[in-house]
């Protein structure tokens, strides 16, 4: 299949030698995210009353806190925290009528218990409206279908697919969660490849892991360390996807 403009990050992700290509992917849709809500995005007067709104998860607030350059992060903070104290402010109301002695004790409860869910699901939409997380997971949705679309019509991607280390538990379900919708008379045989693929993974990961463990057994200590020397890293990223954090470095 001649290769396209869309195709392209898909391939180059499962040409590197790596437990999941998909993070590698999310990896750098993260890095370039963060860098933008850094950046650019300050001058962008819409990208800015969204993010005051919606704010950041707690894993890329940290992100952003590891950039060297702490004044955008100041500006994106204090702005962000003018959005949340005008919601928290209007349960100062409530608060005041339940610190009184006014209100019936079975009223004061039920107020208590309204206050207690407001406070809850306002903090949970924040959380989950993070505006990098749903920047990420828009384009990594897109991702996913180019994938599937590619082993479908692509014979030397999906030799590549064979040829890879499968992916993580995370990315593994979002395959097998999105490849129902588009993939129709081959459906099967992706699924049966898929499962395949990650239980040999799985298999070869746990090998290194166990090597690893062995190897602080002095009686094993002139055993050679084989590919299991980083296999507590490979095997997190295995199953739980990557770990690296943004550290601000310049990947320009």
């Amino acid at each position: 299949m001649k290769e396209k403009i869309y195709t392209i990050p898909v391939n180059e992700a499962f040409d590197k030698d790596c437990e999941c290509p998909l993070c590698e992917l999310e990896k750098q849709l993260e890095y370039e995210a963060v860098k933008y809500s850094l950046g650019a995005a300050m001058m962008e007067p819409d990208y800015r009353t969204e993010s005051n709104e919606k704010g950041y998860c707690r894993r890329h607030f940290s992100q952003m806190f590891g950039a060297k350059n702490k004044l955008p992060l100041a500006l994106v903070l204090d702005t962000h925290l003018t959005e949340l104290r005008k919601k928290t402010d209007k349960l100062q109301k409530t608060a005041k009528s339940l610190e009184s002695g006014k209100v019936g004790i079975f009223r004061k409860d039920k107020a208590a218990r309204q206050a207690a869910e407001e406070i809850s699901a306002m903090l949970a939409k924040t959380e989950s409206e993070c505006m990098i997380c749903q920047k990420v997971n828009a384009t990594m949705d897109r991702y996913i279908d180019v994938l599937l679309y590619m082993w479908d019509n692509d014979d030397e991607f999906k030799a590549k697919f064979d040829r890879s280390k499968g992916v993580c538990l995370h990315h593994f379900c979002m395959l097998a969660d999105a490849a129902p919708k588009h993939l129709k008379g081959s459906l099967g045989k992706f699924m049966g490849t898929l499962i395949t693929k990650e239980a040999a993974e799985l298999s070869r990961i746990q090998d290194d892991i166990h090597r690893f463990t062995l190897k602080f057994d002095y009686r094993n200590k002139d055993m050679e360390w084989g590919t299991a020397k980083d296999a507590p890293l490979r095997t997190i990223e295995k199953i739980s996807g990557y770990i690296t954090e943004y550290d601000g470095e310049d990947r320009d």
